[in-house]
């Protein structure tokens, strides 16, 4: 049970204090003049009088307090009011800012960038949730129509395909769920990051060979310069990862018989590993987007291919936790690069 202090509004109690702090200060004084008899009490009727006077003024400090409290303190309850009618479906209202450049301004303006960044992000979450039930519900949606042809149908033939058809689409599915595992991850999650001293070459190596023949079967060719001794701080693992989507992405994108190099060498002050391509290419009104999850260029084409949008955020969320950044030079039908920029070795 709380007590009576504890119910009782700020104001009121600042009104309360500061009447209290008024009344014992005119006692002080009255004492000290008393004690250095420059007031000298005569009669008993003065010193009641001294004592009514006190308690009269006391009173007037504190309804004084009391309003200009009121006062000082609208725009909290104005704040209050405010947010006892905020919601996930209602983030767009923001608090009343009466003087940015008084603590209650400031606190008002502090609150309402937060609710800004409530709003966006609750907006990434609709739209993720969005997109994730488009995706999840495309394979589940074809798997239903060829199981119900094939059962229709009742030929061993038809039923080894549809029995392969549904295979592809849950590895489609699985992949789909792995990376949003991934990309869900918070950022100080359990997963270490190594980050070391390496040669590039041997990683530009790897996820070559790695992907040759997925890109011969396009009469695709991949070609790595990088020289033999470049240092750079990376995670292995990561720096992989990143590596992979990009490659696959020149090579779905790309035109049979066109190469696809992987580069690497000394920037200003980094160390640049580029992914170029001879493909369609990227219009700059998609650069800033690109690298968000299940964003696509060309929807329709992405799906055809089997993408699902979530590529290139899984290269940005790796070379991040490397502490290092990807961008993109593209422009239509001349090719795309994409640059990732790591921390260099320095002697």
């Amino acid at each position: 049970m709380k007590s009576w202090w504890e119910r009782c509004p700020l104001r009121a109690k600042l009104a309360l204090g500061n009447a209290v702090a008024a009344a014992a200060v005119w006692l002080v004084w009255l004492a000290l003049l008393a004690f250095s008899g420059i007031w000298k009490l005569e009669s008993q009727r003065e010193f009641v009088a001294a004592l009514l006077s006190g308690a009269v003024a006391a009173l007037v400090f504190g309804i004084a307090s009391y309003l200009m409290a009121g006062r000082a303190l609208a725009p909290l309850r104005d704040m209050a009011r405010m947010t006892r009618h905020l919601s996930v479906k209602a983030l767009g209202a923001r608090l009343p800012v009466a003087n940015p450049r008084d603590e209650l301004g400031q606190l008002a303006a502090g609150l309402n960038e937060t609710l800004q960044q409530l709003e966006v992000s609750f907006a990434q979450l609709d739209s993720l949730t969005a997109d994730v039930s488009h995706e999840l519900r495309t394979p589940l949606t074809a798997m239903k129509t060829v199981g119900e042809v094939a059962l229709r149908e009742r030929n061993p033939a038809v039923l080894h395909d549809a029995v392969g058809s549904m295979l592809e689409e849950i590895r489609r599915m699985n992949q789909l769920i792995e990376r949003l595992l991934l990309l869900t991850r918070p950022g100080d999650d359990q997963m270490p990051v190594k980050l070391e001293a390496g040669l590039l070459r041997a990683t530009l190596l790897e996820v070559s060979e790695s992907l040759g023949l997925v890109a011969a079967e396009k009469q695709q060719r991949l070609e790595v310069d990088c020289a033999d001794h470049l240092l750079a701080v990376f995670d292995p693992a990561l720096l992989r990862l990143a590596l992979m989507n990009l490659v696959q992405n020149a090579i779905r994108y790309s035109p049979a018989g066109k190469p696809i190099k992987l580069r690497a060498f000394v920037g200003q002050d980094d160390v640049v590993i580029e992914v170029a391509d001879e493909g369609p290419g990227i219009a700059p009104e998609h650069h800033q987007k690109i690298f968000e999850r299940f964003y696509r260029v060309d929807k329709a084409r992405s799906r055809a291919d089997g993408g699902v949008g979530l590529g290139l955020a899984i290269v940005k969320w790796s070379v991040e936790r490397m502490g290092g950044s990807v961008g993109l030079d593209s422009e239509t039908g001349r090719g795309s690069v994409f640059r990732i920029r790591l921390r260099m070795i320095r002697s």
